[in-house]
């Protein structure tokens, strides 16, 4: 079954590479011997981190506050400017000519009843038995500009707790 790969395996065992020519030798030396030479003449100057010299400790702290600086640069040069309030501009501003209660008017208001739990029999002062009951709503009230036609949205959660008394027969 493998006998054409063992045929193959044997014949390259067979093989031996060719021996190196003096010249080729004697060129790839005098390359070599070049290249020492000319290292050896003119040393490469390697780059070398300025805190190189300083202990390993002190490299992340300095690292930390130089990004800190810069942080505080960006968000000093970026961050919108806080107007100064001065008597003369709060004197100037006037009140709109219409009221708040004019731009949004009451459109819709719904509530949901999501939940109704009886929580137990219970006693009333007079001594008559009763029931509590919990109710649980979504309230949900619309505002509407009329004029812009933009509207708010109020959802608010709220339990009511009843009492309902009970006919005892």
């Amino acid at each position: 079954m493998d006998d054409p790969l063992q045929d193959l395996e044997a014949e390259l065992r067979l093989l031996r590479p060719r021996t190196l020519s003096a010249g080729l030798l004697a060129r790839v030396e005098e390359e070599l011997t070049g290249l020492e030479a000319a290292r050896a003449a003119h040393p490469v100057r390697r780059w070398q981190f300025p805190l190189a010299g300083a202990p390993r400790w002190l490299i992340w702290p300095v690292a930390t506050a130089l990004v800190a600086v810069c942080g505080i640069a960006i968000a000093y040069w970026w961050w919108p400017a806080i107007p100064s309030r001065s008597p003369a501009l709060s004197a100037q501003v006037s009140a709109p000519a219409e009221p708040a209660s004019a731009f949004f008017k009451p459109v819709a208001a719904t509530q949901f009843l999501y939940e109704s739990l009886d929580e137990g029999p219970v006693m009333l002062s007079s001594g008559l038995p009763a029931r509590c009951v919990c109710d649980r709503y979504v309230d949900t009230y619309t505002w509407r500009n009329p004029r812009t036609r933009a509207s708010v949205q109020w959802t608010i959660p709220r339990a009511e707790v009843r009492v309902v008394p009970v006919d005892a027969l």
